[in-house]
Parts: structure tokens; sequence; C-alpha cells
């Protein structure tokens, strides 16, 4: 113990000796005992000063990051950016069965009889409508051997999925394809390797068809290839690679959903692919703009969301493509998303309390939870209507009876206050709203002249479309 105390001591005036000489010889040494305390003293304080001012979070909570759960707190439109919202398993999820919209080329109506080339084109729009009756009834009078018309009355009798017509639909399928329409080797292979209409399976058959029609450079085909490659259906494994080859090839023959499911990998990496938001947003503007609506509502609920998070002051794109899928896709859902806009931007034009109340109207016709609840909410507050508490009471009801269970503390907040013959005539109104509403249509996938010729949508346009700035 001695000798360490003698060592450190001796460690110590040896230390005290050297400083005593730096000290005195040298002036840098000097300088940097006084000046660097100081410069260090100064920057510390500095940072106290500026920092403290704006900081989001308080100083003892330095290291937590701050709560981003409102995209308004400060700092967070840096830390949280807009993604897109693929909820479309046709997209997203893609597999042979679920890939039923078929992107028909038209083209091909133009080797038909002139007399019934307007016939094609009428049918097929009634098609898209989901109107397969009238489909069938306008082709009845155009020539049963042409390949396009056997092809399209096929497509139609495919959809109410009865053993009869899914036999019929080989049928015309068989005819079509032999007669030299490309898609309906296409249709038809992915009928047999799915089934329809409680038919056998051939799954060797249907892989067959699809892989001709590939090999002659379908887009249709190519895109049910690169499911079956994405999903492990052809040969039981995963092939990301091949089937990111294919939706390209399919896209850029103009297959809409390809473009949209391209889209998809691109953004999440998908086959190896790199990230690319510029190339994601091209793939989807162009599946929007010639009629998909499943890209149209992706586009705008992700330009919606840039929106909210700070990251664009612009409304106008979110709002044209919400308009675009409400007005000729007929998408209830997209009127509703387009309400809300309305009624939560935070500057003209777009912030419009007016046409968010109309809008809603518009949507809760339907047996829609959402349209109801935010209904509810503009007679709750009295947001581009005339404050109504039976009104709101009502239709807080009917959101909870859909499923909106956010609706239950706000209905519970009018229940404390209101009177009981208020209630009772709520409750009544609530009961004849519920008995009236529709089913919410199916929003049209494919918006095409077709569509738009084929019928006027299911509900009034409620007042013109804003201004952009």
């Amino acid at each position: 113990m001695e000798l360490e105390q003698t060592n450190s001591m001796t460690a110590m005036g040896r230390t005290a000796a050297l400083h005593i000489a730096f000290w005195q010889y040298d002036p840098w040494y000097r300088r940097a005992w006084l000046v660097w305390p100081q410069v260090t003293a100064i920057l510390l304080a500095i940072w106290l000063l500026v920092g403290l001012p704006e900081a989001a979070i308080p100083l003892g909570n330095w290291a937590k990051p701050a709560d981003c759960t409102n995209a308004l707190t400060p700092g967070c439109a840096t830390t949280r950016h807009a993604v897109h919202v693929w909820d479309d398993d046709e997209v997203a999820k893609p597999t042979i069965a679920n890939q039923i919209t078929v992107n028909v080329d038209r083209s091909t109506f133009r080797s038909s009889a002139a007399d019934d080339q307007p016939k094609l084109t009428a049918a097929l729009g009634a098609y898209y409508r989901f109107d397969w009756a009238k489909t069938i009834d306008i082709l009845k009078s155009a020539n049963a051997s042409d390949p396009n018309v056997q092809f399209v009355t096929a497509l139609a009798l495919l959809i109410p999925n009865s053993t009869d017509q899914a036999r019929n639909a080989q049928a015309l399928l068989r005819e079509a394809a032999a007669g030299g329409n490309r898609q309906a080797g296409s249709v038809l292979g992915r009928v047999f390797f799915v089934g329809a209409g409680g038919l056998p399976k051939d799954e060797m058959a249907g892989r067959k068809l699809i892989d001709d029609a590939v090999a002659a450079g379908e887009p249709y085909a190519m895109r049910l290839a690169a499911a079956g490659y994405v999903s492990g259906e052809f040969g039981g494994t995963l092939d990301t690679v091949k089937a990111v080859d294919l939706l390209r090839r399919s896209a850029d023959g103009g297959d809409l959903i390809a473009m949209a499911q391209l889209a998809y990998c691109i953004d999440t990496g998908r086959g190896g692919l790199n990230r690319d938001a510029a190339k994601t947003l091209d793939y989807l503007r162009r599946a929007a703009d010639a009629g998909f609506d499943g890209a149209q509502l992706t586009l705008a609920r992700w330009f919606r969301d840039r929106y909210g998070n700070q990251e664009n002051a612009d409304l106008s794109e979110a709002i044209k493509w919400f308009e675009r899928s409400y007005h000729q896709g007929h998408s209830i859902y997209a009127a509703g998303e387009l309400a809300y806009v309305h009624r939560y931007a935070r500057a003209a034009p777009w912030f419009d309390t007016k046409r968010s109340f109309e809008l809603f109207q518009v949507c809760a016709a339907y047996r829609n939870a959402y349209c109801h609840y935010w209904l509810a909410r503009a007679y709750h507050d009295g947001a581009g209507t005339a404050r109504d508490y039976t009104q709101a009471y009502a239709h807080y009801t009917v959101a909870k009876q859909l499923g909106r269970q956010d609706a239950a503390p706000l209905l519970q907040k009018l229940d404390d206050f209101l009177q009981p013959d208020i209630k009772t005539s709520a409750t009544e109104l609530a009961k004849s709203i519920s008995a009236a509403l529709k089913p919410a249509p199916r929003p049209i996938r494919l918006e095409t002249a077709e569509t738009e010729a084929a019928g006027s949508p299911p509900w009034p346009d409620p007042t013109p479309r804003p201004a952009s700035p």
C-alpha cells in the first residue's frame, strides 16, 4: 500500500512539474487553459437559449421522441410520411382466382361487322357496370359466330357463376379463341385453373392456355401468370422476379390492373426492385388516367395524407381523384372520403362544409357506417347545416348499428342532456333511416367511354365542383 501511495505521489509531482514548465514557456498551452473552457460554456449557453423555446418536449425528456400521432405537432412533418394504401386484394395480394377484372382489348372490335361494333361497345359498357343481363341481351342480335361477340357474351355469363352459364361460357371462349380472339384463351385458362360454376378444375390445361397466351404476348395472360408466380400457384414455389418481369410487360401492353400491381411492386421493393416514389406515381397515374378506380383511390388517399402530414399544402390532386372515382366510378367510398376532405381542409377553396354536408347526405342513403357517422357529426356541430340534435342522434344510432363503435360515446353524450321526447323522435327517425337504406353500389372498376354511355350515376351531383386555386 505504501509503495502504491509513493508511486501515485511521484506521478502527481511529475505532472505538476510539467504543467509549470509548459505554463511558463508555452503560450498556446496557457491559451488552451483560459480560452477553451470559456468557448465551451458559451456554446452550451447558446444551445440552451435557442433550443428551449422551440422544443416540442420538456428538457428533462430530451431523449424521448416527439408524439407524432397528431401530424400538426411541431417537427412531425419531417418524421411522418404519407404511404400508399393498398387495400385492393387484386392489386396487393394477387392470386389467379382474384384476377377477375378483364381489361378488354377494344381494338379487336374493328374486325367485327360494322353493324355489330356499336353493339359490342354498348355491351362492354354494360358489362363494366355489372349489368350482365343487359350485356347478353344487347348481343343477342349480333353475329353469333363473331369471336368478339362470343368473347364478351362469355364474360357476362361467367359472373353469375351458375353451372349452366359457366358451361356455355367455356364453349363460347373456346370458339372465340379458335376464331382468333387472343384474350379468350387467357380467360379460358383462368376458368380451367380455378374452376367456375361448380365445374371441375383442370389446372394443367389452364396453365398451358395461360402459358401459350403469354408466349403470344397477351397482357391479361401475363398478369395471370405473374399472380401464379407471386402466389406460388405455379409449381408451388415463389418467383417474384419472374412475376415482376411479366407485370412490366403486361403494363407496357396496356393492362391497367398490371400498371397498379407494378406500382405496388416498386413501392414495396417486391421482386428485387428498387423503391422509387416517382415510378410508383407514374404507373399509378397511368392506371388512374385510363380509368382504373383502384388506382384513383390509392392516389387520392396518398395526396390527402401528404396534405394531412403537412408534406404538401395543395389538396387539388387528392380532390381530383376522389371526384373522378365518385363521379365516373360511382364509388360511395370516394364520396364519403371526399366529403371528409372538404370538412377538414385547412383553407379555401377546399374547405367547404356546405359541399361536405351534401356529399354526406348522398352517401348516407346507403349502408355505410362512415357516412352516417360523419353526417351525424355535421348535424351535431352545425357544419354545413343548422345544428340538429335529433338528426345527429338518429345518424349516430345508425352508424353504431352498422358497426361504427366510436359513435357510441357521442351518442351517450347526447343521451345525457336531450329531453325524452326528442330522444324518442330521434330513435323513431333512426328506425326509419335504417329501413330505407340501400346496399352500397359496386364501384365501377374500369371507367371508359362505354361505361359513361351505358347509364347515369345512381345519384344526382349535389353541387358544382369547387374551383381549383
